[in-house]
């Protein structure tokens, strides 16, 4: 196997991008993602749902600090590694009619059935949600469908002929190391805040003292869940659409399964995270209840929503957070356009249903 160089990704990407299997990354990756959301869950009481903290604003007009906190934690996280890789550039996108028309579709899809691959994929598939897995079957599909019948490899330059599986990546040691160290780091601060909402409880102070150190706490757990989720996407791959491309063109040589490493490595930590919050939590520590979505209803709305969220996807390669971050990173006309197309299509698929 090929052993990376330092840096993730190369400054300057080639028209004709020839993909790589990167387990490794794929795996630590996910882990930390994992890491965020049974930070964010287990503190807080809320799901890591992306799509969903952006919607809420731009649909209900909710302002609740804690989502501009959680999707701050994103944007720091592009900064930060735009600032350790100040040299990278945004790969390759599809024209800018593909790219809007994706960005309406994954809006309205977003909209439908309220998530994406975050509060779907990873947290209602870790908590076994029937629902979720059904929308997260609806989704994948519909994306492989659109990726293959439109070709989105060759609108993102991928070379579809070479072989990603035959093509080996993993970090070398000390790359390895880092990772190893970003997740003992990620996890310990969450243990960190949790045990100082704990300290605030047992001591002896007024209810409002001790509401004010919570929500304090609840803000910058917030925070720290979008930048350590941030760090995983940007570590897994899944920041690059030319990755999701990969895996959706299921027929093609190129075909990339990362992404389904991704998901399990998301979900090994997760799922111990929802059954602690199920069965040995009666609260989070700074809030006063789980706010777990209850919907078990598989219906019309929900599958239409997948197809759509799915199309979108899988046109462009593109979903909230990896954008989101990316637009961070390295902003480009595209990726604004396409966050600008997500909102608009989750504004007028609102519009229409009310």
């Amino acid at each position: 196997p090929r052993h990376s160089a330092p840096r993730r990704r190369p400054h300057h990407f080639p028209m004709s991008i020839d993909l790589q299997f990167q387990p490794v990354h794929a795996l630590a990756g996910g882990a930390i993602l994992g890491v965020a959301t049974v930070g964010k869950l287990l503190l807080t009481g809320r799901v890591l749902g992306i799509s969903g903290a952006f919607k809420g604003t731009i649909t209900e007009g909710d302002v609740s600090p804690w989502r501009f906190a959680f999707l701050g934690g994103l944007v720091a996280s592009g900064v930060l590694d735009a600032a350790f890789d100040p040299s990278q550039t945004a790969e390759p996108l599809p024209d800018m009619a593909r790219v809007v028309l994706a960005g309406l579709l994954v809006g309205a899809g977003t909209g439908m059935g309220n998530g994406c691959t975050s509060g779907h994929g990873i947290c209602g598939n870790s908590r076994f949600s029937v629902r979720s897995m059904a929308y997260t079957a609806t989704f994948m599909a519909a994306g492989g469908v659109a990726a293959s019948l439109f070709d989105t490899n060759k609108s993102l330059g991928v070379n579809s002929n070479h072989s990603a599986l035959s093509n080996l990546n993993v970090p070398a040691g000390d790359e390895l190391t880092k990772y190893a160290g970003i997740l003992a780091v990620s996890a310990a601060a969450f243990v960190g805040l949790g045990a100082l909402a704990t300290l605030s409880k047992n001591k002896k102070h007024d209810g409002d003292d001790e509401s004010k150190q919570h929500r304090t706490i609840s803000l910058v757990t917030e925070a720290l869940a979008g930048l350590v989720f941030g760090v995983g996407l940007t570590i897994s791959g899944m920041r690059r659409a030319a990755k999701v491309s990969g895996f959706l063109s299921l027929l093609a040589p190129s075909f990339d399964p990362s992404l389904m490493l991704v998901m399990g490595g998301a979900m090994a930590v997760a799922i111990p995270g929802f059954q602690a919050a199920n069965k040995k939590m009666e609260k989070p520590a700074c809030e006063c209840s789980f706010s777990i979505p209850k919907n078990k209803t598989i219906d019309r709305k929900l599958i239409t929503g997948g197809v759509l969220f799915g199309l979108g996807w899988g046109l462009a390669g593109l979903c909230p957070g990896p954008a989101i971050v990316s637009a961070a990173a390295a902003p480009s006309t595209k990726l604004l356009a396409w966050l600008g197309s997500v909102a608009l299509g989750m504004w007028g698929q609102h519009k229409l249903v009310k």
